[in-house]
């Protein structure tokens, strides 16, 4: 039996996500890049980055860390896979970032969220909790 076959075999859903997040997270490693990756496996992780982020701390917490380098790929993954009310919703985290696109380096990105508004701080809380 393979990993991934071990991995879809699990009875709990959050078991299967989490073994086949390992599976894919290893090969990437290996690989040394997300290219290696196919679309599927790159959508995949696009989506468990953020989700990830999401659950430690929000949207501030996703645009404030190395993740939110790849906001325009989640988008684009919640795309590929039809989640359309996921979609909307990072499109307007995205669209209410003060830079367009979201710079992917995080030394470009931190200065903009060292002086983010109340207005923005407070769309993302609402945004993070129509996510949640």
């Amino acid at each position: 039996m393979t990993e991934i076959d071990f991995a879809l075999s699990q009875k709990e859903d959050t078991e299967v996500i989490e073994l086949v997040g390992t599976v894919i997270w290893n090969k990437a490693n290996k690989a040394k890049s997300f290219t290696a990756l196919s679309l599927q496996e790159r959508t995949f992780v696009y989506i468990d980055i953020f989700e990830s982020e999401l659950i430690n701390g929000g949207l501030f917490n996703f645009f404030y860390n190395t993740s939110g380098g790849y906001a325009h790929e989640i988008l684009e993954a919640y795309e590929t896979i039809g989640a359309y009310e996921s979609v909307n919703l990072m499109h307007r985290a995205i669209t209410s970032f003060p830079e367009i696109p979201v710079p992917k380096d995080i030394f470009m990105r931190r200065p903009f969220m060292e002086t983010l508004d109340e207005t923005t701080k407070t769309k993302w809380l609402t945004i993070t909790s129509d996510f949640l």
